[in-house]
């Protein structure tokens, strides 16, 4: 990694860590594979095992080298750039399925396992952990749990903090922890899979997740409706929301966004309602959705079609079309407001809600700040974020051109939450050599 992360040449780490672990464990990347901020190449490690990744670590804080934790690394891009960063350690060679039991509708698995590969497994006996985080398919569940992901079901299903069960976790020091069970009545430790959860690698590296399963629905549709009007629709997602219908997800987006060929219509924005459920409820719940928005124009594709634009819909969150990404969370009350503001500040964006709960991510090219002289650029972006922290909410920055970035907190203000965030960060890792800076409140 360059001077301006590391003190130390990446090739003697390298050499350190392949006498240590042997030559297969390590890798030194360069190019965009595992590329955390500008440096021209790193180091990463692979244990393939939790005793395995407590050697790694405990072998780091002996060499005094600072760990990035990382999955398959589609993501390493988030947050601020660390204060320093010498070693990489993926879980992606730890990707067993170590329990699997049907019957409690239970599994424990290894953080590289993907959320892909379980489902199809489990979907061989119609279960799923009912997740649908943004990205590409080869996410591994450790990262999705460590970075919270959500998708457009948590308007039905949560996120990872509502199907964690329980974990198991290497800290800096290379000491194994356990939180919760793998029992859905073994509640002992649930809290702490909560604190792990979202953590983002700083408290340490969640080794084996424990998740509660849920029966796969034996059916799905989708349903589009449009209008010129945000407002509009985002009054109709709450009519619904309050209905007998009940929504997988409840999407509004600007067409822009999206690749695949539907019909869209001639509305700027479309609501997309998804169904999984039995064929007679969706039947029924199709026909209330139609009565409540008996004022827009809809289509109803076909389940293909529909399936191909969920697909596109997820992996388009991790595309490279996108120099600016943001994530907008306010009151779902708000979202119309908040929906009016990003037009305001960010005329050429498109962007994506969950209508359902108020989160908006937002896109947009480096050009879509042409027009603003160059140093009220963050400026304006800062107050987009004010406008969401007046109304309650926050806005994460996942993706900014580096110019950007060095003048703007990924995170923001957290106000009082600070001083816990920081006061947990000084007694799980004492020494700040997990991903130091990278996340809320410089932890």
């Amino acid at each position: 990694m360059t001077a301006t992360l590391l003190e130390r040449p990446p090739d003697r780490i390298a050499q350190r860590c392949a006498e240590t672990f042997g030559q297969d464990r390590v890798l030194m990347a360069i190019g965009e594979l595992y590329r955390i901020a500008d440096e021209t190449q790193r180091v990463v490690i692979f244990p393939r095992g939790i005793d395995e990744l407590g050697e790694m670590l405990r072998f780091a804080a002996s060499e005094k080298l600072v760990v990035i934790p990382a999955g398959a690394g589609s993501w390493l891009e988030m947050g601020n750039k660390p204060v320093r960063a010498h070693l990489i350690i993926s879980t992606a060679q730890m990707n067993r399925v170590l329990e699997y039991e049907p019957a409690d509708l239970t599994a424990t698995v290894e953080a590289g396992c993907t959320l892909a590969e379980f489902n199809a497994r489990a979907s061989e006996h119609r279960q799923w952990i009912p997740l649908d985080p943004f990205g590409e398919a080869g996410s591994t569940i450790g990262a999705v749990v460590a970075t919270a992901s959500s998708g457009p079901m948590r308007c039905s299903f949560g996120t990872p903090r509502d199907w964690v069960i329980g974990m198991r976790v290497v800290h800096a020091d290379g000491r194994i922890t356990k939180a919760g069970g793998k029992v859905v009545k073994n509640v002992a430790g649930y809290d702490l899979c909560k604190l792990y959860t979202g953590s983002f690698g700083t408290l340490g590296i969640i080794a084996e997740m424990s998740f509660k399963l849920r029966a796969l629905p034996s059916a799905e549709r989708t349903m589009f409706f449009y209008s010129q009007d945000a407002a509009k629709l985002c009054a109709l997602a709450a009519q619904i929301a309050d209905s007998d219908v009940q929504p997988a997800a409840l999407e509004l987006f600007t067409w822009q966004v999206n690749h695949v060929r539907l019909d869209y219509g001639e509305g700027r924005f479309t609501l997309a309602l998804r169904l999984l459920n039995e064929p007679e409820t969706i039947a029924a719940q199709i026909a209330e959705a139609v009565r409540i928005g008996s004022g827009f124009r809809h289509t109803l594709p076909g389940v293909d079609d529909a399936a191909a634009f969920w697909k596109d819909y997820h992996e388009e969150e991790s595309a490279n079309d996108w120099d600016i990404i943001l994530r907008v969370s306010v009151l779902p009350s708000d979202t119309a407001s908040m929906i009016a503001e990003i037009g305001a500040t960010l005329p050429q964006s498109s962007l994506r809600a969950h209508a359902g709960s108020g989160v908006i991510r937002v896109y947009a090219m480096a050009e879509t700040l042409g027009e603003f002289k160059k140093r009220s650029r963050p400026v304006r972006l800062a107050e987009l974020r004010q406008y969401a922290q007046s109304r309650g909410g926050q806005m994460v920055i996942l993706r900014l051109p580096a110019e950007l970035r060095d003048h703007l907190d990924a995170w923001g203000n957290i106000g009082q939450t600070a001083t816990l965030m920081q006061a947990l960060k000084k007694k799980f890792d004492p020494l700040s050599q997990l991903n130091p800076g990278r996340f809320v409140a410089g932890i």
